[in-house]
């Protein structure tokens, strides 16, 4: 009987280290997920947080929010078609705005244009929350992509950048 308890007890001992051994990695496993979550949800936040500060006008959360040099950048390519942009058509109401700025304002058009009151104009921010989103979804692991706006009205698009500063927006058309 001495003999079949201590051999019980030797198994268990080595039953117990191995599941000692395997909680390291389910924690490690429950970590990377909750990251993953985290990071999923990261930017439908930073979208929240963009609605949030253009009710209010918060001037100086939409100037961390928003990366105006990005957005001009990426309408200069879309109308040089020399080079490649992530931008796709561009709606009928937005091209003539362009042409009319262009006209008035030659080839400094987008700097003058794009502006955090244009960016402010386009946005169809309300109280709440999500901001009219139709889609939003992942491009790439620093890219996300939105369709905002609301079912009967035209819809801006727009695409959220992972970069140092945390999410910001650097894409925005009609």
């Amino acid at each position: 009987m001495m003999r079949i308890s201590s051999r019980l007890q030797r198994q268990a001992r080595i039953v117990m280290a191995q599941g000692e051994r395997r909680l390291p990695v389910k924690r490690l496993l429950a970590s990377l997920l909750v990251l993953l979550l985290l990071y999923g949800l990261s930017p439908y936040v930073t979208l929240w947080t963009l609605n949030r500060a253009l009710i209010r006008d918060n001037q100086a959360a939409l100037a961390v929010l928003v990366d105006l040099d990005a957005i001009r950048d990426e309408l200069a390519r879309r109308l040089n078609k020399n080079q490649e942009s992530a931008i796709d058509a561009l709606s009928d109401p937005f091209i003539q705005w362009l042409e009319a700025g262009i006209r008035e304002h030659g080839a400094q058009a987008l700097d003058t244009l794009v502006t955090l009151d244009w960016v402010r104009a386009q946005w169809p921010a309300r109280p709440g929350y999500p901001p009219v989103l139709s889609r939003g979804f992942f491009v790439g692991p620093r890219d996300f992509r939105l369709q905002i706006g609301a079912p009967d009205a035209p819809p801006v698009m727009a695409r959220l950048h992972l970069g140092a500063r945390g999410w910001r927006l650097n894409m925005l058309y009609y």
